[in-house]
């Protein structure tokens, strides 16, 4: 209550707290939460001996003087949080803050070492390895960019599913044409998204005001390819299914009712054409499947880089 009601800014109210605490590791991990490091180390310091087998609080106090340019203490307080069985939920971290440790006193062997070991205990944090200083001087070493790509995997795991690579040919921005014509039907964006498990489509028509995108992705229920659809003409998505990558081509199922209320089936193909085309075909069936119908057929150019 007493320290509730201090007129005190935050840090020094906080200050007083931990004087009236005795200085608990309570009060310096308090410091150490709002970055104060300089005076949760000073407490750390008092309530840690060589005996100490508190690896939470080893690890915080190497942080916190590897933050204050302490780093020769830096690692010997990560070795004594090592050395006293760290959880599982901290030991990518402390892996990492070790391997940034070495990173900045140029001992790339045991930076690259430390961060496999980071990786084997569950790190993904890839973003840090692309930018933080403390790596600028393993950043380039062969082992580290594979531990880096490991990282990136662990993020996203779909990056690395094959069959979620399949439709991958379809990434891109396209001009798309009428087949065996040079009239022009629209423009497509092609991006791969939610971290690789699926790929949005973006259309924009080139002579009428209207665009959609549709959603790809592996169905969980099947494994198979899906694609729903929804267009700026509202109403029902369309929905394709039991997509499949054979004979070069991602090539789908549907079914839905004509104008008539007779029930149709229907054909939806990408065809992979080389690294700069895709042919994509739409028929439908009245009958079941002996006679098509052509619904559209556009052949997308992918656009040059310039």
């Amino acid at each position: 209550m007493y320290c509730r009601q201090l007129g005190l800014t935050a840090f020094v109210l906080l200050s007083a707290c931990i004087s009236i605490k005795a200085q608990t590791f309570a009060g310096a991990d308090s410091l150490f939460a709002i970055k104060e490091y300089k005076s949760a180390k000073k407490i750390f310091d008092k309530l840690l001996s060589d005996t100490s087998s508190n690896s939470v609080e080893w690890n915080r106090l190497g942080f916190s003087n590897y933050s204050l340019g302490n780093y020769d203490e830096a690692l010997k307080d990560y070795k004594k949080s090592e050395a006293n069985n760290p959880p599982t939920g901290l030991q990518p971290i402390l892996f990492s803050r070790m391997a940034m440790v070495y990173g900045v006193k140029g001992d790339k062997q045991n930076a690259v070492n430390y961060m496999d070991k980071a990786i084997k205990a569950g790190y993904f944090n890839f973003p840090d390895m692309d930018t933080l200083k403390a790596f600028s001087s393993v950043r380039g070493n062969d082992k580290f960019k594979i531990l880096r790509n490991k990282a990136y995997v662990a993020a996203y795991p779909c990056s690395a599913d094959t069959l979620r690579r399949q439709f991958d040919f379809w990434i891109g921005e396209w001009d798309a044409y009428v087949t065996g014509t040079k009239l022009l039907a629209g423009h497509s964006v092609i991006q791969p998204a939610s971290g690789g498990c699926m790929i949005l489509e973006n259309w924009t028509s080139a002579n009428a005001l209207y665009d959609g995108k549709s959603m790809n992705f592996i169905d969980a229920a099947t494994g198979k390819w899906q694609q729903v659809w929804v267009g700026a003409e509202g109403g029902t998505q369309h929905v394709f299914v039991n997509g499949m990558y054979y004979d070069g081509a991602m090539r789908f199922e549907f079914e839905q009712t004509n104008p008539q209320g007779k029930k149709q089936k229907g054909r939806f193909i990408f065809y992979n054409q080389g690294p700069n085309q895709v042919r994509q075909f739409n028929e439908t069936s009245d009958d079941g499947g002996v006679t098509w119908t052509t619904v559209y057929d556009f052949t997308y150019i992918r656009k040059s880089k310039s």
